[in-house]
């Protein structure tokens, strides 16, 4: 895995419509609410992050243990610099996906301590949203590709099955926003899943990969 810097081009439509400027309006009052961490300059990463506290016990296979009140970073993806599934479809759309990730989760392990907002988390967590068995098939791929390990949530209680039912909707209104082309292959209702990586680990696995400039 290297890390690597696709060539700059534009990844998201400019669109002009009174409901997709709303959403977008929506969208970054959100993630100033929520406290999104914008911690890379690169125009490839496709990650922000959220400081949070763990509000479950977590042990990973690498020993460390997550107790509940720890700090932790969700990963979120940034909408507006996801590869558009229009423009590179099937596996050239995962390849520079791939890529960009890869040149993400760099600027995020060196960013870990350099960053002062950042630098009390114990470990990261990804919340994914997939929508069947084959949805869930292709999260484990990504948890092992990227150096993630599923964690067992339990029993979710009502007021998250709630809470995650209109984020469905949200969702579907951020893809139709950002990434109008994703559409064609989008169920509404979708399951979650927990991805995690230590901090130990992210920093082992990613901190030693440079970027490197693309061939010309």
């Amino acid at each position: 895995m290297q890390a690597w810097t696709p060539p700059g081009r534009a990844l998201t439509p400019e669109n002009t419509g009174l409901v997709q400027g709303a959403i977008r309006t929506l969208d970054a009052w959100l993630r100033a609410k929520q406290g999104f961490v914008e911690y890379s300059t690169s125009p490839s990463c496709v990650l922000r992050v959220v400081v949070v506290r763990a509000d479950s016990y977590v042990e990973l296979s690498d020993g460390s243990v997550i107790e509940p009140g720890q700090t932790i970073l969700d990963i979120h993806f940034w909408n507006e610099r996801m590869p558009q599934s229009a423009d590179c479809p099937g596996l050239g759309w995962g390849g520079r996906f791939g890529r960009q990730l890869v040149r993400s989760l760099v600027d995020l392990a060196q960013a870990l301590d350099a960053d002062p907002r950042l630098k009390d988390a114990v470990a990261l967590r990804g919340r994914l949203a997939f929508s069947g068995a084959r949805d869930a098939e292709d999260m484990h791929r990504f948890a092992h590709w990227f150096g993630f390990e599923r964690a067992s949530s339990g029993h979710v209680p009502l007021l998250r099955r709630l809470h995650d039912g209109i984020e469905d909707v949200w969702l579907l209104a951020l893809a139709w926003t950002f990434n109008p082309g994703s559409l064609r292959s989008r169920a509404v209702l979708r399951r979650r899943g927990d991805l995690w990586i230590s901090k130990r680990k992210l920093v082992e696995r990613y901190v030693a990969h440079r970027p490197r400039r693309a061939a010309s």
